[in-house]
């Protein structure tokens, strides 16, 4: 008699899930055949539906929902099932791609119940509902400065165009002096030599130089469009300072985790913020967080928020700091077949905590630490991009030590690098005089 094939069936991990297909006008839902007879239902998006979704998944008993990350759509109604109580899982739609075959929502929902029942999905990560009031405040700001970054770039435009060359003996449209005197043009001022006395002393063209790149021909259509970039830009700058005062009351509403935060170590510098509410804020930062990101080097006061907006002080849902990394898109790929990477191009994901951490490794070549000579010797034997992705990936290393250990922030110096660099050269060399049957001998 021939052996009887076992046959291996996948085991039930989430008895009492649900799985939703988000839509924008309508959301189809998928519970247990067993539990009740209309297994699939269709909600629309309104909030009274929204409701009744939650009344219907508690009737039947259902703990656990899975649904797909489908735009923006899904918000609505993750925070309904969330506040209801439900442990909603937000995962990734590549992760619920369809066999081949037919399509529809309907199967789409009762598929994502099928992998959500087998523990097949892995939901996403996303902070504390308060964390996420912060988030928003700091991403909203984010697109207001870079609007303003569009206006200054029209201004600039307008003043091209007028053939005022005032970039070619001032750095910066937005200082001092730039501002000065374009607000002194779209007030109706035009002499060449009154504008020019507006000029900051810290400014290294002279008068004279100033004057000759503001004779422009004043055509009256780029005056207008330069008028026009700088009230945008003014009613930009009002509301950046509204999103900074949202921002600091969404971390007023965080809990307290230092009592006596400790003075900044550096300079801390902003073009959209004054000294003194950078001070303000990094002493809110270090309550929320509990340790000081800024004494890392290269972590600015910015940087430091989109860590706190985007991830909070909690880390326990990343057991490791590899694990972190990879949700920062900072980890090497796992592409690996035969043994070997296959090289395969990642997909595009957009992290906010990870891009803002590849800038502040970028800004790191000219840092006199140990960051930043780390950083040097990986420009010397890499490209910059993965250069600036590897300091990046140091960078969250510490992050993550710092906020799961609570301990501070320890410079070791550019001499501990040297150090370290010092031994492993001496380690190969040693390692090839024993495969070459030699050994090296310290000098006298």
């Amino acid at each position: 008699m021939g052996r009887k094939r076992l046959k291996r069936r996948l085991q039930v991990v989430y008895p009492d899930c649900a799985g939703i297909d988000v839509g924008s006008r309508e959301h189809w839902v998928a519970v247990d055949p067993a539990v009740t007879d209309e297994s699939v239902r269709c909600f629309s998006s309104f909030s009274d539906d929204l409701e009744a979704l939650a009344d219907w998944l508690d009737s039947v008993g259902v703990v656990q929902v899975a649904m797909e990350s489908t735009g923006v759509y899904w918000i609505p109604a993750y925070e309904v099932l969330d506040q209801r109580g439900f442990e909603v899982f937000l995962v990734n739609a590549r992760a619920t791609r369809q066999v081949s075959g037919r399509k529809s929502d309907v199967l789409d929902c009762q598929w994502i119940w099928e992998l959500m029942s087998h523990g097949l999905l892995r939901g996403a990560f996303r902070p504390a509902d308060k964390v996420c009031t912060l988030r928003a405040a700091v991403r909203q700001r984010a697109t207001k400065v870079a609007d303003q970054a569009r206006c200054v770039a029209h201004m600039q435009k307008a003043l091209v165009q007028m053939n005022v060359q005032l970039d070619q003996v001032v750095s910066d449209l937005t200082g001092k002096t730039g501002m000065a005197i374009v607000r002194a043009i779209v007030s109706g001022e035009r002499d060449p030599d009154k504008l020019a006395k507006l000029r900051d002393c810290r400014v290294r063209a002279s008068e004279q130089t100033i004057a000759r790149s503001l004779r422009g021909n004043w055509r009256a259509e780029h005056l207008f469009a330069l008028a026009q970039a700088l009230e945008h830009f003014d009613f930009l700058a009002r509301q950046v300072a509204e999103c900074d005062t949202r921002i600091e009351q969404s971390m007023a509403a965080l809990p307290v985790l230092m009592s006596d935060p400790p003075a900044p170590g550096k300079r801390l510098k902003s073009m959209h913020r004054s000294t003194a509410r950078q001070k303000q804020l990094h002493r809110a930062l270090c309550e929320v967080l509990g340790v000081d990101l800024t004494a890392i080097p290269c972590i600015s006061v910015d940087t430091a928020l989109v860590i706190a907006g985007e991830i909070g002080p909690d880390l326990s849902r990343f057991p490791t700091s590899q694990h972190f990394c990879s949700w920062l898109t900072l980890a090497p790929s796992t592409c690996i077949s035969g043994g070997k990477s296959l090289g395969k191009k990642q997909h595009k994901v957009v992290n906010r905590a990870g891009q803002a951490l590849k800038q502040a490794a970028s800004n790191a070549r000219a840092s006199q630490s140990f960051i930043g000579a780390c950083h040097r010797a990986r420009l010397a034997r890499m490209d910059t991009s993965k250069a600036i992705k590897a300091t990046a990936h140091q960078l969250a290393r510490l992050i993550y030590a710092m906020l799961t250990q609570g301990q501070p922030y320890v410079e070791k110096g550019m001499d501990a690098h040297e150090q370290q660099r010092h031994h492993r050269q001496l380690y190969a060399l040693q390692r090839k005089a024993r495969k070459m049957g030699f050994k090296l001998v310290e000098a006298a």
